[in-house]
């Protein structure tokens, strides 16, 4: 046929399609080739493109499926008649009328040759003819070729020529945008959940869009019955994909599409096992017919999945005509999953088999797979309808609530397990009363009460996972509560266990527990290489935007700041604590605390992030009280409030942590930071002298301790006592490379630039304190009176309204102003208050 159809409906512009084109158009001697199934579109694009973008001659030839056709005579008929003049002899072959041809085309006018339908071409000799005139095309002439599949020719020839552009089935595609479109050309106005079922059935294939939406436009009444209905598919959809892609097939291939069409994604050795060993060559007739497989490489495999309605229809074929074999393909494919260790995708073979027969071997050998891997909701949802009251099956209800981090539905769970009948029929005795240890340490650490108890690991079961599960969880709950060193030991056979089994997940929240360890224990620098080999495990995983790497970020950039290194921003968020704090996990409220911490700086209210962090820290305390690490941050948050000057909340935060905690070591700590703040040295000593002496503390507790104890000496005038807490001080913190209690402790970082030269063997932690500390020096320190005279600046008042309001003289006004200039380091009111907000002061 010579000449673009004409098309009976509005088309949708691809504009991605329309940019490749348009660039291809501009090319010398440039092919594009358009592949995509059936109904994908090729053909309206190119009409539409022609139509509204093409200035240039066009030759539009459209194959047919017909023997004898002379392709090269056909093509020089298409582009001017008085290209009939090739040559015809009985001689002449297509490869030498393709040279004819481009020949007599030296001189043509920019033209585009559109060649529709080119999967239809078979002949070797016509194929030769096109891939000859394709390779020697003159520079004014662009070539359009549509069709389903590559037509078998040297594509890489051009490719390799810089001269050939591809645009696939994922570049046709309807996009979101343009579903909307075709929908309301049919009248269908669809919200963004209607929208998003469609794209998800159809995934933009536009005949099967176009069907969709005269099928919604029928049905406008009770379009939630109408988008279900889709879904079957309609009769519609089937017609159209036995027409365009089954129909002529073979017998084996279609027999091969029913059975791989069981599970959602198949791989090439699954297919084997299903249908034999002309899986591998019928799955590649398939690939090169651009048959709408989509295929991902996943774990060294490559997964191939059907359309989703065209999966659809072959099920429905499958139960139609072969109900039958249908429990046999189902039971292969569970034992595949389960062979390759992958329960998540067995688990709806398992149950698709009349009367579920494998579903108690399933609980007992893959259940808590499951829950390791993250699918175990999947699993409840499963067993929902199981009407023995199973403990071990209670149990597994209370690890996915666990796992999840569900505080109330753990508690809940947990508690029915314990009140409910002991049956075990899935499981040995041993492996409940295993389970049970193991979920109450889990449901102890999210409300922050580890400590009550030891958590022993249980005796070994020999079920690999729930040995795992059981370290994993014990573990993390002895480090919460205080047993640091035997939950690391316990974290790590979690750890082996994890990467032995490929259990991504556990690997990764065990390595941030041993993590979490290292740093309760004051090793910090351990702690950020173990936060990093778990942020490495997630990356190997391809867990790194998962929630399970979000605590080792958060960790890894904690002990970064410690050692005054930079670590990536913006951290990642963590459960929202504003509805109910009662109901996050313990750890997480511990870690966003840690967040606010870290993200302190950036904020855009300083003085209100620091309040708000004191009010957080006061509430965690209350409701977790024994949780290890929390008073540690006491000292964190006490020095982000003096750098606001804060002074009421940060008085308000110690009296409140000593009444939950008692006068420990961390609490003397911080009553000597706000004791220094406030100008008592001597209280400093007399706190931190006893603690220094005999309480064993972290290394970071310890730096902050003596570094306080030196500048209150260094008050007092006490050179010696100086010297030794300052070398006390950088001899703590060397070990760990620790620089952050010098930059909080106030004045500590310009007592080590006076008296630096004495600490010779210090010098390089030294140079890395004074690098760090101009961009992150804290807010100067002001009088009570300079603080409300500064607060006054942003209303307008004049000095002497200033004085007039304070009842002081206006000279007592102005010198408090010029010690304000003096300390912020500025010359005008506005820089006061630019600088006074940079420094969270108002």
């Amino acid at each position: 046929m010579a000449g673009p159809p004409e098309l009976s409906f509005a088309p949708v512009r691809c504009n991605e399609a329309f940019t490749r084109l348009d660039r291809a158009r501009a090319a010398a001697g440039h092919t594009v080739l358009l592949c995509g199934p059936a109904g994908s579109g090729k053909t309206v694009v190119l009409v539409d493109w022609v139509r509204h973008r093409c200035s240039a001659h066009l030759a539009w030839l459209t194959v047919a499926d017909r023997p004898g056709t002379d392709l090269v005579a056909e093509i020089a008929r298409s582009l001017y008649p008085a290209m009939d003049s090739v040559p015809t002899g009985v001689l002449c072959t297509p490869m030498d009328r393709a040279a004819s041809l481009v020949a007599a085309m030296a001189d043509i006018e920019p033209t585009v040759l559109v060649i529709d339908n080119a999967h239809l071409l078979s002949d070797p000799l016509q194929l030769a003819g096109l891939e000859y005139l394709l390779t020697h095309l003159p520079d004014q002439v662009t070539a359009l070729i549509a069709s389903r599949f590559d037509p078998p020719l040297r594509w890489h020839a051009l490719d390799l020529a810089g001269r050939l552009t591809r645009i696939g089935a994922p570049e046709l595609a309807l996009s979101r945008e343009r579903v909307a479109q075709l929908f309301a050309q049919h009248g269908c106005r669809l919200d963004d959940a209607d929208l998003a079922a469609v794209q998800s059935l159809t995934r933009g294939w536009a005949a099967l869009v176009r069907i969709s939406a005269i099928s919604l436009s029928a049905n406008v009444t009770d379009r939630d019955t109408a988008l279900a209905a889709l879904a079957r598919p309609a009769h519609a959809v089937a017609d159209f994909l036995v027409a365009e892609l089954l129909a002529s097939l073979p017998q084996a291939t279609l027999e091969f599409l029913l059975a791989t069409a069981v599970p959602a994604q198949f791989c090439l050795p699954m297919a084997e096992d299903l249908v034999g060993e002309d899986a591998a060559r019928i799955l590649d007739e398939l690939l090169r017919a651009n048959f709408p497989l989509h295929t991902v490489a996943h774990a060294g495999e490559l997964w191939h999945t059907y359309h989703p309605l065209l999966r659809a229809y072959l099920l429905a074929e499958a139960a139609h005509t072969r109900p039958e074999r249908l429990p046999d393909c189902h039971r292969r494919v569970a034992a595949w999953f389960t062979a390759a260790a992958m329960p998540g995708p067995a688990l709806a073979h398992v149950l698709a088999e009349p009367g579920a027969p494998g579903s108690v071997a399933f609980l007992r050998d893959w259940g808590l797979r499951m829950v390791l891997e993250g699918n175990g909701h999947d699993l409840l949802a499963a067993v929902e309808n199981r009407s023995e009251p199973d403990a071990f099956v209670r149990l597994l209800r209370a690890a996915v609530a666990v796992e999840a981090g569900d505080i109330a539905a753990a508690e809940v769970y947990l508690e029915a397990a314990h009140v409910g009948p002991d049956s075990a029929a899935v499981v040995p005795a041993a492996w409940v009363a295993a389970l049970d240890h193991a979920v109450s340490a889990g449901v102890a650490v999210l409300v922050g009460d580890s400590s009550s108890i030891r958590w022993p690991l249980p005796p070994a079961t020999g079920q690999p996972d729930l040995d795992c599960y059981a370290a994993l969880h014990c573990g993390i709950a002895e480090i919460y509560g205080g047993d640091v060193d035997s939950g690391a030991t316990s974290v790590r056979h979690a750890i082996v266990h994890g990467e032995q089994a490929g259990l991504g997940r556990v690997a990764v929240r065990a390595r941030t527990a041993a993590a979490v360890a290292a740093g309760l224990a004051g090793r910090i620098g351990e702690q950020r290489a173990l936060a990093n080999q778990a942020l490495d495990c997630a990356h190997r995983y391809e867990l790194t935007g998962s929630s399970d790497a979000v605590p080792a970020r958060v960790i890894a950039a904690f002990a970064a700041y410690q050692q005054g290194q930079d670590f990536e921003r913006p951290l990642p968020s963590l459960h929202s604590v504003a509805a109910d704090e009662t109901m996050v996990p313990a750890p997480v409220r511990q870690a966003a605390i840690m967040t606010g911490v870290l993200m302190f700086d950036t904020a855009a209210d300083r003085s209100a992030a620091a309040v708000a962090l004191g009010k957080q820290l006061q509430r965690l305390l209350d409701d977790s009280p024994t949780l290890h690490g929390t008073g540690e941050l006491v000292t964190d948050v006490l020095w982000l409030l003096l750098r606001v000057q804060a002074r009421a909340d940060a008085r308000q935060l110690i009296d409140h942590a000593t009444r939950v905690l008692g006068r420990t070591s961390e609490i003397a700590v911080a009553e000597a930071g706000l004791a220094l703040y406030t100008h008592r040295p001597a209280v400093v000593l007399t706190l931190l002298e006893p603690v220094l002496a005999t309480a064993r503390l972290s290394s970071r507790s310890q730096v902050a301790a003596a570094l306080l104890v030196a500048v209150a000496a260094d008050r007092l005038d006490r050179p010696r006592k100086v010297d030794e807490a300052c070398e006390q001080a950088l001899a703590a913190a060397a070990t760990e490379q620790l620089t952050r209690p010098f930059l909080d402790v106030p004045a500590a970082a310009e007592l080590l630039t006076r008296t630096g030269a004495r600490f010779g063997q210090y010098a390089a932690l030294l140079d890395r304190i004074r690098a760090y500390r101009g961009a992150t020096a804290g807010a100067p320190q002001l009088t009570d009176t300079e603080l409300v005279v500064l607060r006054q600046l942003p209303s307008g008042m004049t000095a002497a309204s200033i004085a007039a309001d304070l009842g002081v003289s206006v000279n007592t006004v102005k010198t408090h102003l010029r010690g304000i200039y003096q300390k912020l380091a500025v010359n005008a009111r506005a820089d006061a208050i630019a600088q006074a907000r940079a420094f969270g002061l108002f």
